[in-house]
C-alpha cells in the first residue's frame, strides 16, 4: 500500500517540476525588459527667437530615442471625454515652447529672466520602465538669467515639479557670483554629469546652448555650445511653435478655453491629470507633502499659493521657492 502512494507522490512531484520548468522561464521572459533596439540619432528641436531676445539666448534640444511618443516635445491641449468634460493632455504631434520674461533685483544689480517651458505626454511607467517620476503631462523649465548688459551669466534648468535642479554658469559669470564650493569641472547632478561651466565666448549671440534630454525621464543629461549657423543648416531640425506662458491657462477647447492647471481647491496651481504615484508612495510621507513630485504653474499668470520648492527639506520649502528668484538664488549659494 505504501509503494503505490510513494510512486504516485513521485509522479506528482515530477509533473509539478515539469510545469515549473516551463512556467519559470516564461515568467523571466515576461518580466525582462525588451531587447535593446539599435540606438537612434537624437532629434533636434529649435526654439524660435522671441521678440527682443538676442539670438543666442534661446534653447535647442537634442531628444534621445525620438521615435518614442513619450519623448516628443508636445503641446498641452484639451479634448472631450465621454461625459463631455475636457481632458487635459500633451499632444505629441506638434511641439510648442512657452516663453515669458521676468525682471528682478538683488543687492548687486538688476536682472532679467528669460523663461522657457516645454512639456511631454508622460514619464512612462510599465513592467519594462520603472521611473520614480512617472506621471502624465510632465515638463521642464529653462531659465536664462541676463544681467543689465544683456549678457548671460547663468542658466537654470529644473523640472516643473521642482526636481532635478541644475545650475549652468557661463564664462560670463563673475567669480564673486559663484557659490563658495563651486568647481568649474564636471558636476554630478542627481547622477547625471553636466558641465560646471558653459563656454559661450565673448559674443554670446553667435552660439546657442543645446540641451540633450534623456529618454523616458527627460532629464537634462548634457549641455553643449553649438554655433547658431550650424543649427540653421541642420536639415533634420524641427522648429517649435512659440507661445506666451499665459497660453497655458487658456488652452482652446471647443468654443471656450480651459486651464492646464487646477484653479481651485488644495491642488490649485498644479498641472491637471499629473499624479505621481511612485513619488507619493515613496517620498510624500517623509517630505511631508501629499503632492510631492507633481508639476506646477510658474509665471506672472500664476496666482496660486503653490510653492515651487526645489529642495525636499520641508523646512527649506519657502527658502528654495523658485517663485522668489532672488531668495532662491541666495538659498543655493549664488551671489548675483
Amino acid at each position: 500500500m505504501v509503494r503505490p502512494i510513494k510512486n504516485q507522490l513521485c509522479r506528482s512531484i515530477k509533473a509539478i517540476t515539469r510545469v515549473l520548468l516551463v512556467i519559470i522561464p516564461l515568467l523571466i521572459i515576461c518580466c525582462a525588459r525588451p531587447p535593446t533596439r539599435q540606438p537612434e540619432s537624437p532629434a533636434l528641436y529649435l526654439s524660435p527667437i522671441p521678440p527682443t531676445v538676442a539670438a543666442g539666448h534661446a534653447p535647442a534640444y537634442l531628444i534621445r530615442d525620438p521615435s518614442a511618443t513619450f519623448n516628443k516635445i508636445g503641446t498641452p491641449s484639451g479634448r472631450k471625454t465621454t461625459g463631455g468634460d475636457p481632458e487635459i493632455f500633451v499632444d505629441p504631434k506638434s511641439p510648442t515652447i512657452y516663453f515669458e520674461s521676468q525682471d528682478f533685483q538683488t543687492a548687486k544689480g538688476r536682472y532679467t529672466n528669460l523663461i522657457y517651458r516645454i512639456h511631454f505626454q508622460e514619464v512612462p511607467l510599465d513592467w519594462g520602465r520603472i521611473n520614480l517620476t512617472a506621471g502624465r503631462n510632465s515638463g521642464l523649465l529653462f531659465i536664462y538669467t541676463l544681467d543689465e548688459t544683456r549678457t548671460l551669466p547663468l542658466v537654470t534648468t529644473v523640472h516643473t515639479c521642482g526636481c532635478f535642479l541644475a545650475f549652468l554658469p557661463t564664462d560670463a559669470m563673475p567669480k564673486s557670483g559663484l557659490p563658495a564650493d563651486w568647481s568649474t569641472g564636471p558636476q554630478s547632478v542627481y547622477g547625471q554629469s553636466l558641465p560646471g561651466i558653459i563656454h559661450l565666448g565673448k559674443d554670446q549671440t553667435k552660439n546657442r546652448i543645446a540641451f540633450t534630454l534623456a529618454s523616458e525621464t527627460h532629464r537634462v543629461d548634457d549641455a553643449t555650445v553649438v554655433a547658431k549657423d550650424s543649427l540653421k543648416a541642420a536639415a533634420d531640425s524641427m522648429t517649435m511653435d512659440l507661445l506666451p506662458m499665459q497660453a497655458l491657462s487658456h488652452l482652446p477647447f471647443r468654443d471656450k478655453t480651459v486651464s492646464f492647471f487646477e484653479t481651485d481647491g488644495s491642488r490649485a496651481g498644479y498641472v491637471k491629470d499629473n499624479g505621481k504615484i511612485l513619488e507619493r508612495l515613496l517620498i510624500s510621507w517623509w517630505a511631508m507633502d501629499l503632492y510631492v513630485g507633481e508639476d506646477k504653474a510658474y509665471g506672472k499668470d500664476d496666482k496660486s499659493g503653490a510653492i515651487f520648492y526645489t529642495s525636499l527639506k520641508f523646512w527649506a520649502r519657502k527658502a528654495s521657492d523658485l517663485k522668489d528668484f532672488p531668495a532662491f538664488l541666495s538659498y543655493w549659494g549664488w551671489q548675483l
